[in-house]
């Protein structure tokens, strides 16, 4: 059933848990972060996640409706911290090429889908305005850890290995997030 017309209990329900955990990410993010422009995008995919690891986890898909306004957030973010300290936004451009291009190899080669991608580039824009580590963060954690859960998954169940992978992604992120006040 689409998204927009499921009966009001459904809703209430995935609520129940979804805004609490929106609600902790975003004060994950203030406190590590700061409030200042930057924040944009990641506030944003605070209160997305929930719904996305949901529906990529349920239906193996991120909604166009839910990852394609997050460039458009961090890209307001980026944009309005540039304007506020004058320093041209290169390290979050630059890994947002690079994270972009090496995940539309990925989706060519046929490894993940273009949701993937979309979302990579989505967390590697909000992220890059953060700290370059938390680009690095969840990309090579999101490959860890959904690598380490393909390989389970083929071991207990046989057959195939394939997942979600954007729910991977996002705890990368959030894990980064979190770990920067320890990485320095």
């Amino acid at each position: 059933m689409p998204s927009s017309r499921r009966p009001l209990p459904t809703l209430i329900r995935h609520a129940a848990w979804q805004a609490p955990l929106a609600a902790a990410l975003v004060v994950i993010a203030v406190v590590v972060v700061g409030w200042r422009f930057d924040l944009v995008g990641c506030l944003y995919l605070a209160l997305v996640t929930p719904e996305l690891c949901r529906v990529d986890a349920s239906e193996h898909r991120l909604p166009n409706a839910l990852v394609v306004p997050g460039i458009g957030f961090a890209g307001v973010g980026v944009t309005f911290g540039w304007l506020a300290t004058g320093e041209v936004p290169v390290d979050a451009l630059f890994a947002t090429v690079v994270v972009s291009g090496f995940f539309l190899l990925v989706v060519v080669a046929g490894g993940m889908g273009m949701g993937d991608a979309k979302l990579a580039a989505v967390l590697a824009l909000a992220g890059a305005s953060v700290s370059m580590l938390v680009v690095v963060g969840a990309v090579v954690l999101g490959f860890i850890v959904a690598g380490g859960a393909a390989v389970f998954r083929l071991a207990v169940r046989g057959g195939s290995g394939d997942i979600a992978f954007g729910p991977y992604l996002l705890g990368g992120f959030w894990a980064s997030i979190g770990a920067l006040p320890f990485l320095g």
